[in-house]
């Protein structure tokens, strides 16, 4: 919710309450573009459509996702780690990959609507940070994972959900207990 600022010095007003509304819509723009990414990949998986066509470009099917983790974890220095997604996560893709386009579908549709924002954020940082880990190792861009996992991050704490979003209006109407971070 945005809060209007008291007035300036002299009963001068202040910028604040342009700002606040500025700040509002960067939140909001960044939430919904972050959202829009995930939304896409989701529905790519689900569909088999590989891209958005006039637009330059491909999005990731479910297949793509997993040739992809297959061919990151490859020269992995964790070997546990590599095994178990060599070993489990590949071959059984149908579940690994059904579970990857649920949680791609449930973090784009609650950060395009700012529902449930802090959880939604939070668990594409996740799936972020796990992509960041699978590449330990692999010669990439140091932060070729972290330009989604930092906003994703600091998204789960601005309250993004509030600005232009349902969390605002969902948080009264939850439990008492429920009506705290990372719920609303």
């Amino acid at each position: 919710m945005i809060r209007p600022a008291a007035g300036g010095r002299g009963g001068i007003p202040t910028l604040a309450p342009r700002l606040d509304r500025a700040m509002a819509a960067a939140i909001a723009a960044l939430r919904i573009g972050l959202g829009l990414v995930y939304l896409t990949n989701g529905l790519s998986k689900l569909t088999g459509f590989g891209g958005v066509h006039p637009f330059p470009g491909f999005l990731i099917t479910s297949g793509g996702a997993r040739g992809i983790i297959a061919y990151d974890v490859q020269t992995h220095p964790v070997h546990l780690y590599r095994d178990f997604i060599l070993n489990t996560v590949v071959p059984h893709w149908g579940l690994f990959g059904s579970l990857l386009l649920l949680g791609e579908l449930f973090v784009g549709v609650c950060l395009v609507l700012g529902i449930l924002t802090p959880i939604a954020a939070l668990v594409g940082a996740g799936f972020q940070l796990h992509l960041n880990f699978a590449n330990w190792g692999n010669n990439i861009w140091a932060w070729e994972y972290a330009v989604e996992w930092i906003p994703l991050l600091a998204m789960a704490f601005l309250h993004s959900g509030h600005y232009w979003g349902l969390d605002g209006w969902l948080t009264p109407r939850l439990p008492v207990p429920l009506r705290r971070w990372p719920f609303a």
